[in-house]
């Protein structure tokens, strides 16, 4: 991983500090970000809580200036709060600087247009084309604004606290654990935890971006929430990635859930209020689906990446959508994954059903979800699709493209097996899901054997 090129995808710009993303290269993404807008627009700039993220802010907002935008910084902020804030200040665009769940030596760019979504690939190929030509505005320099960061908080819990049903949660009286792992969930958590009425266990929750453990909130990095759950008495647990924008649970035992089933409960609360679209990924659970189909709800699925997830939305008019990744979107809030926004969700299901968090996943059909990483050439990856679906060829192969997704039975159903080139990492990703979690195990082997 020392040796890590410049990832340049749907989900952002991403590298290793120092070595493929430097200085130089923050600002001229920005300056090509900022010759896209005209002269005067205003640019939200924004970072997570990664200590290389201030001088990376620093030579975005010099260069968005250069090209005569007006720069509006709100220092250490969630990506969704950063998002959110876009139409309040009646701005274009945003550069958000974070690596979202990557390890602690990455950072990137999140750039963002005027509706509050992520650039999608013909805008992004636009702007990486002005990076690699160079070709770049000169303007009169535009003004540079501070925000109060504590009036961003404020507006992104009013949005969620209006939105759910807030009266519910606080009727529950629950106890809750957060580890917002030293990122900007630790400025967002607290103020929405409080509002809610909820009594939280905070722990790793100073934002000074020294990660107490890898921050993807995965099960393999959950052990010490989970103790805290068991050894506090909480009810549930929730684990936050550095921008905020993604959350997984933990039960009341301290058991790791998978990340798809915060947004199959999400869903169940949405749904239960509202009936209409939910728009997911490929990659996400069948679990989610089942909730969806639970409500009378259609399903529309699409490539990974939140553009894509929010795009489809607004086509299709979605109550909700999200990611199996942890991340829910809520157009009624804003079109960004919202770590927040899930924990609050999640907290309305528990209130509103009077179930625990386990009494909830136990009612929707029982999965098991298996996922590799792999590292490989695009070529080997191809190879490897082929080979799948030669060993499978009554597998149904869904027509959205993003890499490779065979439902092995031949139905929209489990058992199936996705492969995909990662948007924010230099890897394959394998995913399986089965009704069985030795079948996903045994899945993911024969793939990861198609790469020997």
């Amino acid at each position: 991983m020392s040796n890590a090129p410049l990832i340049v995808s749907i989900s952002g710009i991403r590298g290793l500090v120092g070595q493929s993303l430097t200085d130089e290269v923050v600002a001229r993404f920005a300056a090509a970000f900022g010759t896209t807008l005209t002269p005067g627009d205003t640019v939200v700039l924004a970072r997570d809580t990664r200590p290389s993220g201030a001088a990376f802010a620093q030579a975005a907002a010099t260069a968005l200036r250069q090209t005569g935008c007006r720069v509006v910084d709100l220092g250490m902020c969630s990506t969704p709060g950063a998002k959110l804030m876009i139409s309040a200040l009646d701005a274009k665009g945003a550069i958000i600087i974070t690596a979202s769940h990557n390890p602690a030596p990455w950072n990137g760019l999140k750039l963002v247009r005027a509706d509050g979504v992520f650039l999608n690939a013909e805008e992004g190929a636009r702007v990486e084309a002005l990076f690699h030509a160079g070709e770049f505005r000169c303007a009169a320099s535009g003004e540079l604004e501070m925000i109060d960061p504590d009036a961003v908080v404020a507006r992104h819990v009013k949005k969620i606290v209006d939105y759910v049903d807030a009266d519910a949660i606080r009727r529950a009286g629950f106890k809750v654990a957060v580890d917002p792992c030293n990122g900007t969930g630790g400025l967002v958590a607290p103020s929405l935890l409080d509002a809610l009425g909820v009594e939280a266990a905070l722990i790793n929750a100073r934002p000074d971006g020294d990660f107490a453990h890898d921050p993807e909130p995965v099960p393999a990095n959950l052990v010490q929430l989970g103790q805290v759950v068991r050894d506090s008495g909480c009810a549930i647990g929730f684990a936050i990635d550095p921008d905020a924008d993604r959350v997984a649970l933990v039960d009341s035992s301290g058991a790791p859930v998978g990340e798809d089933y915060t947004l199959a409960l999400a869903v169940q609360a949405a749904a239960a209020r509202q009936s209409g679209p939910v728009v997911t990924t490929l990659s996400t659970s069948q679990a989610v689906t089942d909730a969806a189909i639970a409500h009378n709800c259609p399903v529309f699925l699409t490539a990974v990446g939140e553009v894509h997830v929010v795009e489809k939305m607004m086509a299709e008019e979605a109550v909700i959508g999200g990611e199996g990744n942890g991340g829910v979107i809520v157009s009624q809030i804003g079109p960004s994954r919202d770590a927040a926004l899930g924990l609050a969700l999640v907290l309305e299901a528990m209130a509103c059903t009077g179930r625990s968090l386990e009494e909830l996943i136990a009612v929707l059909p029982s999965y098991a979800i298996d996922k590799r990483k792999i590292t490989c050439t695009p070529e080997q990856l191809a190879a490897a699709i082929a080979a799948l679906r030669d060993r499978y060829p009554e597998a149904y192969v869904h027509p959205v493209r993003d890499g490779s997704k065979l439902y092995l039975n031949g139905q929209l159903e489990c058992p199936w097996v996705h492969l995909r080139a990662s948007n924010t990492e230099p890897i394959v990703r394998v995913i399986a899901e089965s009704t069985s979690a030795a079948e996903a195990a045994l899945l993911c082997d024969e793939v990861e054997g198609l790469f020997e």
